[in-house]
């Protein structure tokens, strides 16, 4: 299994029972398909850098599962259609978080 994170973008119109309802269809997809739900965080309505849709602003969702490498196609092909949906971003994520590098700030004299 994987580890990956889908962050999606929802219509900023949308009340919160359809929003949980939408959540609910990503998250039975990812169950059915033999996934895990790691966590869900919900960011809430944000302001988009660019217009997308003729949206300035949307509704910010990621959620964090593990799931088999062939089974994920599933789940592009299941959420791709979706119309109450902006846009969304499916990455895998690596195991290990690498730490970051300390770099030296050095004052010209």
């Amino acid at each position: 299994m994987r580890n990956y994170e889908l962050m999606t973008l929802f219509d900023p119109n949308l009340q919160e029972e359809e929003i949980s309802a939408l959540l609910d269809k990503i998250q039975q997809t990812i169950t059915t398909n033999q996934g895990k739900i790691i966590k869900v965080n919900q960011w809430g309505k944000r302001t988009l850098a660019y217009e997308i849709k003729k949206f300035n602003e949307a509704i910010y969702t990621v959620i964090d599962f593990e799931l088999e490498p062939e089974r994920i196609a599933n789940i592009e092909r299941s959420i791709k259609f979706e119309e109450k949906m902006i846009r969304y971003l499916l990455v895998l994520r690596q195991d290990k978080v690498l730490p970051a590098k300390k770099t030296e700030i050095r004052n010209n004299e």
